[in-house]
């Protein structure tokens, strides 16, 4: 006989079971949708994002502000729970087909932006842009340009920016050989420090088509090495020297079309590459700096219906716990419709914990074509999505709220509930604090965070 106490136990474990499998996919709201008043039919608005704290970069390289298709920037501000916008960055030498801002990246009050067919001493070179924030107002800093550029390089086809270094990748340089630059803040000039090639270097081989960097290391993506298995080129900084650390091959499927870094952690695109299911589907794979060098951690693709996700692994992003990879082919929900996916990391493994979708999804919109993450606020690229009737693109801005514990999109008496049983049980459901994935432990810390959450109405 199952008496009432049982009854009500059984209850509240099947609660809790459900909690646990649906938790990640409820516990992100998507807290805004971005496309500027000005917007025009084939903009692309949301080709790039960048974001860092508060404030949000979106690219609109085919923008018609400044003549057709010479680009511009939109800078965003998160003012209580809206994003603003606060400015419209256009280059001040822009001209037609520029295509400024195919690349964006920012870091604290810096903001990079590259500019695909800006000129420089030769015509179509490629060109970037550094603005920087002073009094509130972003402002161009510097314009950037390789010391030997030539017609076609692409020289800021990819751009990143930790701290005082900037990274610029131009994948077209010497028949598709490809290049990346390395440029040095000193005061408030930036100066242009060293050149990085690959030391196999091959035609059509597309180094610098991706870039990334954290602290003293660079990531350099080349995903037409060995056509089509790819490579990812490792640079290590000594002193004011970068030297090549080590050089990680794809199989296959264009393996280092995308890359990024936080810390000892790396994940690496290959948006053909062939799933343990399915091939050509995508995926991206996950390395981990150890003693030994870089060694691959796991293999990351859609375990649950990788015949829909086509192009997995176009964009990632990495930080602390926290992975995303873009989908912007994926026809689960429409052609071409697009989407994301994150996992989570727990002990060594990396766990598929949510999908993000638009929620009002057109067919062609490739959402998921850019995204970035900075603490509990992710944003992510629909470049074709319609708004106005009009092809202009969309950004999405999605945030999680730790404390929403039974994933109702609120913090309340019934998340205290839940972190009391988890507590009792030592269940770590409930383990929030601190952030980003807990310490393993229920305990007072994580009853701290929730009343937090739950005191600024989250």
């Amino acid at each position: 006989m199952i008496t009432a106490p049982k009854a009500r136990y059984l209850i509240a474990s099947a609660f809790l079971l459900q909690i646990v499998f649906n938790r990640a996919a409820l516990a992100h709201l998507k807290t805004a949708k971005l496309f500027p008043p000005d917007a025009n039919a084939g903009d692309s608005f949301g080709a790039s994002v960048a974001i860092d704290g508060n404030i949000a970069v979106v690219g609109a390289y085919l923008n018609d502000s400044n003549g057709s298709d010479c680009g511009a920037v939109y800078v965003y501000e998160l003012s209580g729970s809206q994003w603003l916008q606060r400015q419209k960055l256009t280059p001040s030498d822009g001209s037609v087909n520029d295509q400024f801002g195919r690349s964006v990246a920012i870091d604290g009050n810096t903001i990079v932006v590259g500019s695909y067919y800006g000129d420089s001493n030769e015509p179509n070179t490629g060109s970037t842009y550094v603005f920087s924030r002073l009094g509130g107002a972003w402002t161009q800093q510097q314009k950037l340009i390789a010391p030997d550029a030539t017609p076609d390089d692409r020289f800021g086809c990819s751009v990143a920016i930790d701290n005082n270094t900037i990274v610029i990748g131009a994948y077209r340089r010497n028949s598709f050989t490809g290049s990346a630059y390395v440029f040095v803040r000193t005061g408030l000039t930036w100066d242009f420090q060293q050149e990085l090639t690959a030391s196999d270097a091959q035609l059509d081989e597309y180094f610098g088509y991706s870039v990334a960097i954290d602290n003293n290391t660079i990531i350099i993506g080349a995903p037409n090495w060995n056509n089509p298995r790819g490579s990812a080129y490792f640079y290590q900084r000594q002193s004011t020297t970068w030297l090549e650390q080590s050089v990680l091959r794809g199989d296959a499927g264009h393996f280092g079309f995308s890359v990024a870094l936080d810390g000892n952690w790396a994940v690496i695109g290959a948006y053909e590459g062939n799933t343990n299911i399915v091939s050509g589907a995508g995926t991206a794979y996950v390395f981990a700096n150890t003693d030994a060098g870089w060694v691959e951690q796991q293999k990351l693709f859609d375990a649950n219906s990788p015949a829909y996700s086509k192009d997995f692994g176009w964009v990632v992003a990495i930080k602390n716990d926290t992975i995303l990879a873009g989908c912007p082919y994926d026809f689960t929900d429409g052609n071409k419709t697009g989407s994301v996916f994150e996992f989570v990391r727990t002990g060594s493994t990396w766990i598929q914990s949510d999908r993000f979708t638009a929620g009002d999804a057109n067919t062609d919109d490739k959402f998921g074509s850019s995204l970035a993450l900075s603490g509990r606020h992710i944003i992510i690229g629909a470049p074709y999505n319609f708004n106005d009737g009009n092809s202009t693109g969309s950004a999405y801005l999605f945030d999680n709220f730790p404390g929403d514990l039974d994933a109702d999109s609120d913090v309340d008496f019934f998340d205290f509930a839940v972190l009391a049983d988890s507590w009792k049980q030592n269940n770590p459901l409930a383990d929030i604090a601190p952030a980003p994935a807990g310490d393993g432990i229920v305990d007072i810390k994580d009853l701290a965070v929730l009343c937090d959450n739950w005191l600024a109405g989250k």
